[in-house]
């Protein structure tokens, strides 16, 4: 088992997936499990996926029909193994130390969810990237001790960016997240049903 499950949602993303594959091969928690679900893309995706496969037992690869988002969440939680779960999006990456300071903070697998921040990244007409840390949750606490949202609410604010975040694996089951994600605009509804926990 480990200590977390990465899923990669991918559909027709062949232009960044090798870029994002590789930061989360590189990164420095090494007892993960990387999962690519290929969600019918019609590019070269499935071959960049299935290359990484091939390169690192880590990684574990889905082909299947077109499904939407949420779909291939639900596919990858369906074999996950970790403690954790994460997500990353296909046309993103990840600094290489990312799932190592989440997984720190979580209390040795105490803590239900860690989150972080996040950068918003441009590419400039040169090809080069401009990194802008995201200023919604500029407000923070500087907190590492655990706490609940009823302390700090203000962790719910802003663009709910699920993929800056690890979630323990019993909270989704206990609670059904990701699995009930609303078919016709294809999102997972996670951040309501946890404001109360």
């Amino acid at each position: 088992m480990a200590k977390i499950s990465i899923i990669v949602p991918i559909y027709n993303a062949e232009k960044y997936l090798e870029q994002c594959l590789e930061s989360i091969r590189k990164q420095t928690l090494k007892d993960i499990e990387i999962i690519c679900v290929d969600d019918g893309s019609t590019d070269l995706s499935p071959q960049i996926m299935d290359k990484f496969k091939a390169e690192d037992n880590r990684f574990v690869v889905i082909h299947k029909p077109n499904g939407g988002n949420g779909h291939s969440m639900n596919a990858g939680l369906a074999v996950a193994t970790g403690d954790y779960i994460g997500c990353v999006e296909a046309d993103d990456f990840i600094e290489s130390n990312m799932f190592e300071k989440l997984y720190m903070y979580s209390n040795e697998g105490t803590v239900d969810i860690v989150k972080s921040n996040f950068w918003n990244c441009y590419e400039k007409e040169d090809g080069t990237i401009e990194k802008i840390i995201n200023q919604e949750r500029s407000n923070m606490p500087d907190v590492v001790e655990p706490f609940t949202i009823k302390e700090y609410p203000q962790i719910l604010w802003g663009h709910p960016s699920i993929w800056s975040a690890i979630y323990k694996r019993e909270l989704i089951d206990e609670n059904s997240l990701w699995r009930a994600y609303n078919r016709r605009i294809n999102e997972w509804r996670m951040g309501s049903r946890c404001q109360n926990r």
